[in-house]
């Protein structure tokens, strides 16, 4: 069943013993933007998620990539889905826009729309709304600089 942890897939073996961890995980998918193809493994892997969410208070994230990640073990195959991550630099989240590839866009710097990203996710912050607006304002009101109040490095 799809709630066990990693753990319990060895027996307590050489590997948890090892890295001295009860959980193992190569990294986590944030599910804010996704793009899921209809296939029977997709479907089946939206319907394990959306009832495990529908009978247990739980993080959407983490439900999500543990019925992704899922290692095979006993009568259970693994999620079957093929996971590919989207271009960062075109997807990105709101820390690589405000931070890690804040010179291309800061201070008020035009860009062409070819080069503008699809969409900026926002996380990472307090002040989300603030930053959705700003966003909002450059992207499709025009105002280059409506960002450039926050400071580097956040």
């Amino acid at each position: 069943h799809a709630t066990h942890s990693v753990r319990s897939l060895f027996k307590v073996g050489s590997i948890c013993r090892r890295f001295k961890r009860s959980y193992v995980q190569h990294f986590t998918l944030n599910v804010g933007c996704a793009y899921f193809r209809p296939t029977s493994a997709a479907i089946a892997l939206m319907e394990r998620v959306s009832a495990r969410l529908a009978s247990a208070a739980a993080w959407d994230q983490q439900v999500f990539n543990q019925e992704v990640f899922m290692l095979s073990h006993g009568r259970y195959n693994g999620s079957m889905v093929a996971v590919r991550v989207m271009q960062y630099d075109e997807w990105m989240n709101s820390k690589v826009f405000f931070f890690s590839d804040r010179r291309r866009f800061f201070p008020g710097k035009s860009t062409l729309p070819a080069q503008w990203p699809v969409m900026v996710h926002m996380n990472y912050h307090a002040d989300k709304h603030k930053r959705m607006l700003c966003v909002w304002d450059r992207y499709v009101e025009g105002r280059v600089s409506a960002c450039d109040a926050f400071p580097e490095g956040s």
